[in-house]
Parts: structure tokens; C-alpha cells; sequence
């Protein structure tokens, strides 16, 4: 139970970014808020991301801007 908490708070952190983030927060709007989390998770595990891209897009600085 106690990792199942932990993993919880996690996703609250995650997904409050997400939310407060500028550069999602259109997603957000047109999506709602698991639409938006099943549209990533899709994303993330599609087979169209092409690895070598996404190591430079990793490699980079990444700005977070929260309003």
C-alpha cells in the first residue's frame, strides 16, 4: 500500500505540471485531462517515434515554462 501511495503522489505532481504547463495546456483544453493522459501514453508507445530523433530532442536542454 505504501508504494501505491507513493506512485499516487507521483502522478498528482505529473499530472499538475502537465496541467500548468504552457505548452500543453492547449491539449489540455480540447482533450480534457485523461484524454490528454491516454493521448500521450499512446505517444510514448507508439511505434511511429523515431528513436534517434527523440535521443537529440533528450539530449537538449529541456524549458519547462509554468504560469
Amino acid at each position: 500500500m505504501q508504494d501505491y501511495h507513493l506512485l499516487m503522489r507521483l502522478a498528482h505532481v505529473f499530472n499538475t505540471l502537465a496541467r500548468f504547463s504552457r505548452q500543453l495546456r492547449e491539449l489540455y483544453q480540447q482533450l480534457g485531462v485523461r484524454g490528454a493522459i491516454a493521448f500521450i501514453r499512446s505517444s510514448c508507445a507508439a511505434p511511429w517515434l523515431d528513436p534517434a530523433r527523440i535521443r537529440v530532442l533528450l539530449a537538449e536542454p529541456f524549458l519547462l515554462q509554468l504560469e
